[in-house]
């Protein structure tokens, strides 16, 4: 498939030299351009280059490069300040049309065009769909007859992989860190002349799976399937020969390791409590804190409302407490503790569970309420403001439960813990 190359021309007077990437070499040249015409499928060059590069240089790169690649300079300023910075890298992520197959070489760029290559690689490929096929560099040594070209695409990974660790942090979510694990392995096997005897990645992709599983339960709210089978299973696969691989062939994973294992074993049960109706729920008042503490609020709405009623299921002797029938008598109990008209009330034996009947009452009401509006999406004459389900949730939900349910609302213990998702087996 046809390339674009993106590169830059200053004002040096380039030697020749002969450009070799691994096996491959080009005709000497000084034009790195040149070279990776050769090298690659190049149908069209852009170079960005200021005017008095473009009086030294840009007719005798005209006139090296291939008669059928289409040439287009672009003009920029030198960059000597802030302003004229951002207006280099507008320049950059301009030039690129949507989609485009892409190829950068910063082999003679200057002060700061190679940061700003790899931020425009980084809105590019986001912003527009534009498919990076390498980052290159060009190594002169002076008094050499070759010049290697280094391949620096492994570092557009690396800001894959700050955004993946700052959605982490700031959500919880490890589906991209996940995902950039499963590419890890994936693309190592695709490599060319890839060597038997060489060490390979065999764990990384199982556990980037592991972890995506975990995060896919915690987004949609599966608490069931998080405690009997996702965190059970990535500590399975949370050993010390994932650590090697980790450290080998995903080191900016390894900075993180430990604090997925550690966001996530609070959530997890131990072992000698599965099955323990009344350690899930706990588990499962740890999981809604976790929401409050990443700030989702729709989720920690949609699992409040279960989880008062699995609380007072417990309470009421009923071990079973996802049994439909069970949930259904308990839900109607609450729901008789909202005054509606002449309607008679029921007995509440779950009053006798709780230490204040019409806080429960209150609480339940907007429970349903800021759970309904949630689920509706809005769908309604009258929805409630974002900001009053945000307030409620971050200030008010947790306390309110811990008073009323101080027994199951307790966080595990270290010992429950070391039970969870440890360093290594």
């Amino acid at each position: 498939m046809a390339n674009t190359l993106l590169t830059t021309l200053g004002t040096s007077p380039y030697s020749e030299t002969v450009y070799v990437f691994g096996e491959r070499k080009a005709d000497r040249t000084r034009y790195v351009a040149k070279a990776l015409c050769q090298l690659f499928d190049i149908e069209r060059v852009i170079v960005l280059l200021t005017q008095e590069a473009h009086d030294t240089h840009w007719k005798h790169l005209q006139d090296c490069l291939p008669p059928h690649v289409e040439k287009i300079a672009k003009a920029i300023p030198e960059g000597k300040t802030e302003a004229e910075t951002w207006e280099i890298f507008d320049v950059l992520v301009d030039s690129i049309e949507p989609h485009t197959q892409l190829i950068f070489d910063i082999t003679h760029a200057f002060r700061s065009i190679p940061v700003l290559v790899l931020l425009g690689a980084a809105l590019l490929r986001k912003a527009k769909n534009v498919n990076i096929q390498g980052l290159y560099y060009g190594l002169y040594l002076k008094d050499q007859q070759e010049t290697p070209i280094i391949d620096l695409t492994p570092a557009l990974r690396l800001l894959d992989w700050l955004t993946a660790t700052d959605k982490f942090i700031s959500t919880g979510s490890a589906l991209e860190l996940g995902q950039l694990l499963d590419t890890v392995q994936r693309d190592f096997y695709r490599q060319p002349g890839l060597d038997k005897r060489d060490p390979k990645p065999t764990r990384l992709q199982s556990f980037g799976r592991a972890i995506r599983n975990v995060s896919r339960s915690l987004e949609l709210v599966r608490p069931v399937s998080l405690l009997e089978e996702d965190l059970p299973n990535l500590q399975r696969h949370s050993t010390a020969d994932l650590e090697q691989e980790v450290g080998q062939f995903a080191k900016p994973f390894g900075l993180l390791l430990q604090s997925i294992r550690d966001s996530y074993s609070q959530l997890a049960l131990p072992s000698d409590k599965a099955s323990d109706p009344r350690a899930e729920i706990q588990k499962h008042f740890q999981l809604l804190r976790w929401y409050v503490e990443k700030r989702l609020t729709a989720q920690a709405l949609l699992l409040a409302r279960e989880w008062v009623i699995s609380a007072l299921c417990l309470c009421e002797g009923i071990q079973n407490y996802r049994e439909r029938e069970q949930r259904q008598e308990i839900e109607q109990q609450l729901g008789s503790l909202i005054p509606r008209g002449e309607q008679p009330q029921m007995p509440l034996t779950i009053a006798t569970h709780v230490p204040d009947v019409q806080q429960l009452a209150g609480l339940w009401f907007r429970l349903s309420e800021y759970r309904n509006d949630t689920a509706h999406v809005q769908m309604n004459p009258n929805p409630l403001d974002g900001e009053v389900l945000e307030n409620f949730v971050l200030r008010e939900l947790l306390p309110k439960l811990e008073a009323l349910f101080p027994d199951l609302t307790q966080p595990a213990s270290s010992e429950e813990l070391e039970g969870g998702i440890s360093k290594t087996p």
